[in-house]
């Protein structure tokens, strides 16, 4: 009896201490998924459900809000305003704003990235510079100078390098009197490390860069560029180009001039979706191969302009601002499933999928 006794006791033991652990561990949180949408002509942010594919809010961040970004716990949402360049920071689990912060973001602050564990904002502005905003500070510790204008961000996966992407601009952009600064053409995408803040390395891409993003893994780094209708396919361990997709168009539509701006990654990374603004259409690329093999086109709303995946990939959204409306695709059918109508003249333009969580992490103490 005894011996059966202690030969239990090291299992009681073990139980035990897996009952107290799941006493004081913190419970699983739950999570909401969001699309955050810039009304690019107002100072609103619109909130979508995205289990219900409903337009459920609108918070004030700004005049002309452009850029988005949020850290892996999803919690929190930073929001560029360009009129005013200001950073507003949103609640995303109460969907409140909690501050404003007008530190000296430059001028017309646009897409930035920020590192997964939310301490370093990688803001662009268009006075041709990117700055690295520290949240826990709350201040800008580092200036890193490109070519051209500060534009478009990507954070690889794992926080460790931040890809810049300055436009080249034109007349349009360079006569903005808050600009003042001498101009110069990119054909490159800068690479820094994201823990030290510095410069390391480039990646030539023949043109100017436009949007882009990158795969699960991190080792494609996808994007459209001036003059490509289509995008091009970056190792990023290696920095260059090798591969490029090009749209298929009818003769009438290759006799239209377009450009490409919007693109993203779904279907566990096998797919990307990318926009051709003039024609009015959403494209499908197999990217499992190389050059990727287009698979699908769309006809969507006038001028789309910017794409999101839902965070499981199955689901893609597309912006389209010249008729203020977003809409919905199911990835694995390849059809419509949805569409949602903004105001009229409110163009909808970035947009962000944030799984945010229900509430704060608890302990049952």
């Amino acid at each position: 009896m005894n011996r059966r006794f202690f030969a239990l006791a090291p299992a009681l033991a073990c139980f035990a201490a897996v009952s107290l652990l799941a006493q004081t561990a913190p419970a699983p949180a739950t999570t909401q998924e969001k699309l955050y949408i810039s009304l690019e002509n107002t100072d609103t942010l619109a909130v979508v459900d995205l289990k219900t594919f409903k337009h459920i809010k609108d918070l004030k961040v700004g005049m002309h809000p452009h850029g988005q970004a949020s850290p892996a716990s999803q919690d929190k949402l930073y929001v560029a305003a360009e009129v005013g360049g200001t950073v507003t920071l949103i609640d995303t689990i109460r969907d409140e704003v909690v501050k404003t912060f007008d530190v000296g973001f430059g001028t017309e602050p646009q897409n930035g990235a920020i590192t997964p564990d939310g301490r370093f904002l990688y803001q662009p502005s268009y006075a041709g510079y990117w700055q690295v905003f520290d949240t826990q500070k709350e201040q800008i510790v580092e200036y890193i100078h490109t070519l051209g204008i500060g534009h478009n961000t990507v954070m690889s996966p794992d926080g460790r390098f931040a890809y810049l992407l300055p436009i080249v601009g034109g007349p349009g952009h360079f006569a903005r009197p808050s600009l003042g600064l001498p101009r110069t053409h990119p054909k490159e995408v800068t690479v820094v490390d994201a823990k030290a803040h510095k410069v390391v390395g480039t990646i030539p891409v023949g043109s100017g860069p436009r949007p882009g993003t990158i795969s699960p893994d991190g080792k494609r780094l996808y994007m459209n560029v001036d003059d490509l209708l289509g995008f091009l396919v970056i190792d990023t361990a290696a920095r260059k180009v090798i591969g490029k997709a090009t749209y298929t168009l009818t003769p009438d539509e290759e006799a239209v001039r377009s450009r490409s701006h919007g693109i993203a990654v779904a279907n566990d990374g096998k797919e990307v979706w990318s926009n051709d603004v003039v024609h009015n259409l959403t494209f499908v690329f197999d990217v499992t191969v190389n050059p990727p093999k287009q698979i699908a086109r769309f006809p969507v709303g006038r001028q789309p302009y910017w794409i999101m995946a839902s965070k499981d990939g199955k689901t893609i959204y597309v912006n389209c601002p010249s008729s203020d409306e977003l809409i919905a695709f199911d990835v694995l059918a390849k059809k419509e499933k949805g569409r949602i109508q903004f105001p009229k003249g409110s163009r909808p333009t970035r947009m962000l999928t944030v799984a945010a969580p229900t509430s704060p992490l608890r302990t049952s103490r």
